[in-house]
């Protein structure tokens, strides 16, 4: 199904995570208008196994490949899929949490027996009925407040990594949300990542080879989903004349450059992302005197997650509308981090495996149309087309357009 022709007048706000220059951690998310979820309280003592759902197909009333595409992706992501289940459990008012109440809805769909089989060449998939998600109005209603009739008909296209990292936002708040109601547990905040605000406190860190930099920290509370999909990135800024600078900031994405030529692959975009560089026009304070001076500035890895979803941008947006880059970049099953990428060396694993990749088709990121490739447990791989639902080989996953890339560490 192609997608709308409409160039999208709304853009949602970047995700707290994302920039090492974001200040802002209050959370923001709406309530909306939707009533209380009435449901019985279940006790969450034990949760079952991550269940291998039968695939489904999403059913796209117009303009929707954005939401199934990211639905699909997030569903080959086993720690995600057990905190679902969790969530599952619980009574989620829908009133304070739309979006989770969502999801708890939306993998209760899932679990419905399988009703037919599909047959790609000597591969089997057993798929059941397509299903419309329509438990998501709600929070399509707030990821686009613009758009009047959100399940069916909608007007445009939106962008599929602008609405994963929405919903990701909106659900790391209603986690804390449901955490500080809880009468078991005594919020705190915890200082595990750091940010460059007024009030930070600040102190002086000794690195490799007993050169110091000054460090300023942020109180951040971390959620469920954050220990999932979240890391830290430090940042440190060398200005001839003063201290290192380092900020240490979470995410959520990795967003990886792939404009310039040398490019080639995700190994050379993680490379130039790590990569030191010169900054130009700095202003610092060296012997009483403000001025010009020299200096560069490098990002290194801090915290790996447990997933690590990279967005690959192909996507521009300026006052002459949008554009998208369409030049190939490879990426592998299997993705082995190197020192290069990381402050320092710990015993997190460096391996992480291809689960998932969600990919726009198309000229123009405000028309065309997404579909995500996915590995389920037995390592069958699934190419979800709205409610198409087809088994694939990794020749088919292994193509060099994809746009966001999910790896699961090993």
């Amino acid at each position: 199904m192609s997608d709308g022709e409409s160039d999208p007048v709304y853009k949602a706000s970047s995700s707290k995570f994302q920039a090492l220059d974001s200040e802002d951690f209050a959370s923001d998310s709406s309530s909306g208008s939707i009533q209380r979820k009435k449901n019985q309280k279940v006790p969450t003592e034990s949760v079952p196994p991550v269940k291998d759902f039968t695939p489904r197909g999403l059913i796209n009333a117009g303009n929707l490949c954005f939401l199934n595409a990211t639905l699909q992706a997030l569903l080959s992501c086993s720690p995600f899929v057990q905190l679902l289940q969790r969530i599952q459990l619980q009574d989620i008012p829908k009133a304070d949490s739309p979006t989770l109440a969502a999801f708890s809805e939306f993998i209760s769909e899932l679990d419905v027996p399988s009703s037919s089989s599909i047959r790609n060449n000597v591969t089997v998939v057993e798929a059941g009925r397509p299903f419309r998600p329509a438990m998501f109005e709600g929070v399509l209603r707030n990821f686009t407040p613009d758009v009047l009739n959100n399940m069916s008909g909608r007007p445009r296209q939106e962008d599929a990594q602008e609405f994963l990292s929405f919903i990701m936002d909106q659900m790391h708040d209603e986690l804390l949300k449901l955490k500080e109601q809880s009468p078991k547990v005594t919020a705190s905040k915890s200082s595990v990542i750091s940010s460059a605000n007024d009030d930070d406190d600040e102190w002086e860190t000794v690195g490799p080879k007993n050169k110091s930099a000054v460090t300023r920290t942020q109180s951040f509370v971390p959620s469920e989903l954050s220990e999932i999909f979240g890391g830290q990135l430090k940042s440190v800024v060398k200005a001839k004349g003063t201290k290192a600078s380092a900020t240490v900031q979470p995410y959520l994405l990795l967003h990886l450059d792939i404009h310039p030529d040398g490019v080639k692959g995700i190994e050379d975009a993680l490379h130039l992302f790590s990569a030191q560089e010169d900054l130009e026009g700095y202003r610092a304070s060296v012997t009483g005197k403000t001025g010009v001076v020299s200096a560069s500035k490098s990002i290194k890895i801090q915290k790996l997650s447990k997933i690590m979803i990279l967005h690959l941008m192909r996507f521009s947006y300026g006052s002459q509308g949008s554009t998208k880059l369409h030049k190939g970049v490879k990426f592998p099953l299997e993705l082995n981090l190197n020192r290069n990428h990381l402050v320092s060396l710990s015993n997190e694993s460096l391996r992480y495996e291809l689960v998932a990749t969600i990919t726009h088709h198309g000229w123009d990121p405000s028309k065309g149309h997404y579909t995500t490739d996915a590995r389920r447990k037995n390592g069958q791989w699934i190419r979800f087309d709205d409610a198409s639902v087809t088994a694939i080989g990794t020749k088919q996953v292994l193509h060099d357009q994809a746009y966001v890339l999910f790896y699961k560490q090993v």
